[in-house]
């Protein structure tokens, strides 16, 4: 049985030494394993893949194995796939039950026990090969049960028949739906119009350098792509389409069969799971894997450009107090309400992210001067002043901001991240409800003015500060 045909295993660890340890071990089996390092490309590999089963490991950075296994399992395409969570932490009741609510079928601690992992993965590759097998006879069946004709006129799949020019020869009846034309309407046409955008060149020149022609019409190959198809009436989806080269006993090229798909909710379904992946379900802003992601593509494109990257880190002054006194729903209110005026502050190539509880963090990208990232602040400070609604009830809540510019902060995502938060910490030790640059807090103290705390608008340099919630008494944070 060659690759194609080996059922897959799946295995998920951040560690490159567990990857190549579990590649190891499991090779007398003889399946194929695919090895990745986090769970978002975990996400990505079973859109494309079936898994006899995924070994997941608990302990990963940004998304972990509960986070990985408990968003597989809310999707119905992925959901019957089994998970052994693969651990060298906690084993009480409570972990343990967490990981099976989460989807787990199974658990393997750390370090491995060759023969325990074995015979436990075997069971279910066993039960992939007979799911293959008889998924290979339903085919066979299917195949030997429908003659030709009928298959080019049933089929699910749009299928085209090119002859040498290009041309339209014969159409079914799924490829005239999707085309949105009728058989003769669509006939002899040529197939360019339906797969290159007429507004964006000259149809003829792409259509002469596209591998169709060159490729498959030219040289008798076989092309495999996946890229948006044009309708009659000028819709356009993303579809995945192959072509086979029709060739003669001389080996001259003929024409070739174009068969394709609409791929609409697949593309629908990969967008969904990477905006679960990637964006905050409540407030809708990036998480904290995405900020990380942003943070180094605009530090890269400072380091071309010869600009600044400046990362704010943002806490909510007192937001146990909302919880507390009108209960989780109005601080879930509150947190979307901040994002919104967080939103209103910055530029559209910059980025807010909620980083978890009431954290948020902002990246202003392609900065021209620190100077620019103090205006940001006092407009945030500004705009946090009025006081947040909650149905008949209204509350005001500060914001204590950290700001650390690159390159002088750090020379690493990670060393300008620890900078804002250290800079917010300080503004909160020395009143809240203000913003101080990381820079002025590493320097010796210098009488330089931008070496307090930064208070919003109409509050004394060290009075005021607190501004605590509107009839909460004052908590630590």
């Amino acid at each position: 049985m060659d690759d194609s045909g080996k059922v897959k295993i799946l295995v998920v660890d951040d560690r490159p030494e567990n990857l190549l340890a579990m590649d190891k071990l499991l090779r007398p089996l003889g399946a194929k394993v695919h090895k990745v390092s986090s769970g978002e490309e975990a996400l990505a590999e079973v859109l494309h893949h079936h898994f006899a089963v995924i070994l997941l490991d608990v302990q990963m950075p940004g998304m972990d194995g509960f986070e990985t296994a408990a968003l597989l399992h809310s999707n119905k395409q992925t959901a019957s796939i089994p998970i052994i969570f693969v651990t060298a932490i906690n084993k009480d009741q409570a972990y343990v039950s967490k990981g099976y609510k989460a989807g787990a079928v199974d658990y393997l601690s750390k370090p491995i026990n060759p023969d325990i992992l074995l015979g436990k993965v075997k069971v279910f590759l066993q039960l992939e090969k007979q799911r293959l097998e008889l998924e290979a006879v339903t085919n066979e069946l299917r195949w030997i049960s429908t003659k030709n004709e009928l298959l080019l006129h049933c089929a699910g799949e749009g299928i085209v028949g090119l002859d040498i020019d290009g041309e339209i020869s014969f159409i079914n009846p799924a490829a005239c739906k999707i085309l949105e034309g009728t058989e003769k309407e669509l006939s002899g046409k040529h197939i360019s119009q339906f797969l290159f955008d007429e507004t964006q060149g000259d149809v003829e020149a792409l259509w002469n350098q596209s591998d169709i022609k060159q490729k498959c019409l030219g040289e008798g190959e076989n092309v495999q792509t996946t890229a948006a198809i044009y309708s009659q009436k000028g819709r356009s989806f993303p579809a995945e389409y192959s072509l086979a080269a029709l060739v003669n006993d001389k080996k001259r090229v003929k024409g070739a069969v174009l068969v394709f798909k609409d791929i609409t909710e697949r593309k629908k379904l990969e967008d969904k799971l990477v905006r679960m992946a990637k964006y905050d379900g409540l407030t809708g802003l990036a998480n904290r894997t995405l900020f990380r992601e942003f943070l180094g593509a605009s530090m890269a494109r400072s380091d071309r450009r010869k600009r600044i990257t400046a990362v704010m880190f943002l806490d909510l002054d007192h937001f146990k107090d909302i919880n507390d006194t009108l209960g989780h729903d109005a601080g879930d209110e509150l947190l979307t309400s901040v994002a919104r005026r967080l939103l209103s502050c910055i530029r559209k190539g910059d980025m807010v992210a909620r980083l978890g509880g009431d954290e948020f963090a902002i990246i202003l990208d392609d900065v021209g001067d620190p100077e620019d990232a103090r205006i940001v602040a006092e407009k945030i400070l500004e705009e946090m002043r009025p006081p947040h609604e909650f149905g008949d009830d209204e509350r005001t809540v500060g914001t204590s901001l950290g700001i650390a510019t690159y390159p002088d902060a750090g020379k690493s995502p990670d060393e300008l991240i620890k900078a804002a938060d250290q800079a917010m910490y300080v503004v909160k030790k020395e009143g809240r409800n203000g913003y101080r640059f990381y820079s002025d807090i590493s320097k010796p103290w210098n009488n330089n003015r931008f070496n307090k705390v930064k208070p919003v608008s109409g509050a004394e340099p060290n009075q005021g500060l607190r501004n605590p919630v509107a009839g909460n008494k004052k908590k630590s944070d």
